[in-house]
């Protein structure tokens, strides 16, 4: 009964101390540590659960009108519970009749000077995903104030589902050949040629479930583009990830270009990618003189394979195709 209440409180109680944490760091240069912040966290909630304690956490408002009063270490917060303890046992008849708009204007003091409207600037200018994530954390704050936890929890939902669109749709760009040799997007560059007899295109993303999908329908978009294409070199530099799904969506590519008559070659995969093909047998499908460490190497093999048909190709660059037959 006590498990789903217990791990959010534990989810924002942490939440709301690491960034309590990063807005203290930003303004003294300090670095932290979340692991250590953890484990403090949670000793200090075990210890306290023997007392009947609540849990506990980081107070915004308190650790800004500590850190304005020129409190540095720890230990401020020791001195600063001995001075409540005092408070609470001596003093309570003396403060009974404070207005609480004194304390109010107290902690909206401090706090005003942690707001950091630059900061959500800087992150729209970076991407515009994490500027809106930011102002999304910040408005719902404010908004469902004192239940700080929902305005955080509905932040962190907002920057998981603007990752996951991202990640979603992963940029895939065709390549066209460079006079130095190298590869180039042709949005960027778009009078580089591109192979009549070959597709080049690049996928900067991990291959997983959410964007297979829109992995296949890029490549096979490529191929529709290029009718007397045969073959597709994907270079795989920016892929980190490969898992079952995405897997399984190369095989299927594999046999729709083979019976198309075109054959898939890749280049640059990182190691993790390669061990996951060996796994589930894709790399024997694949076969390993499809797989290259770089698009030089690739581009080389396969137009020595294509012979003489590739004669007059402007993607061809014939000086490294000899050098590296020889």
């Amino acid at each position: 009964m006590l498990f789903s209440s217990a791990l959010v409180i534990s989810l924002v109680a942490f939440m709301e101390a690491i960034s309590i944490a990063k807005a203290m760091a930003a303004k003294t240069k300090q670095r932290i540590d979340p692991n250590q912040e953890l484990l403090g966290q949670g000793l200090a909630n075990v210890i306290g659960s023997l007392s009947h304690a609540f849990p506990v956490s980081g107070s915004f408002s308190r650790s800004a009108v500590n850190l304005n009063a020129g409190a540095r270490s720890g230990m401020s917060s020791v001195f600063a519970s001995i001075v409540v303890l005092s408070t609470l046992l001596f003093l309570t008849p003396l403060l009974y009749h404070l207005p609480q708009a004194v304390l109010a204007a107290v902690i909206i003091t401090a706090v005003s000077g942690l707001i950091n409207f630059v900061a959500i600037k800087h992150a729209w200018q970076a991407h515009k995903h994490d500027g809106i994530a930011a102002g999304v954390t910040f408005v719902a704050t404010l908004a469902f104030a004192p239940h700080l936890d929902s305005g955080i929890l509905l932040g962190a939902a907002v920057a998981i589902l603007l990752f996951l669109y991202r990640s979603m749709t992963p940029r895939v760009a065709l390549l066209g050949r460079h006079s130095d040799g190298t590869l180039r997007d042709t949005l960027v560059y778009p009078d580089l040629p591109t192979g009549q007899q070959m597709v080049a295109v690049r996928f900067d993303g991990s291959l997983y479930f959410a964007n297979v999908s829109y992995f296949e329908d890029a490549v096979l978009g490529a191929v529709a583009s290029r009718p007397d294409a045969k073959v597709v070199l994907v270079v795989g530099n920016g892929i980190n990830q490969l898992d079952a799904s995405g897997e399984e969506v190369i095989h299927h590519l594999l046999d729709r270009l083979k019976d198309a008559g075109v054959s898939l070659v890749f280049s640059g995969l990182k190691k993790q990618v390669v061990d996951v093909m060996r796994a589930t047998g894709l790399l024997d499908a694949i076969g390993a003189q499809n797989l290259f460490a770089s698009e030089e190497y690739a581009i080389a093999d396969i137009y020595q394979r294509l012979g003489q048909s590739t004669e007059g190709d402007p993607f061809c660059n014939p000086l490294i195709t000899s050098n590296t037959a020889s």
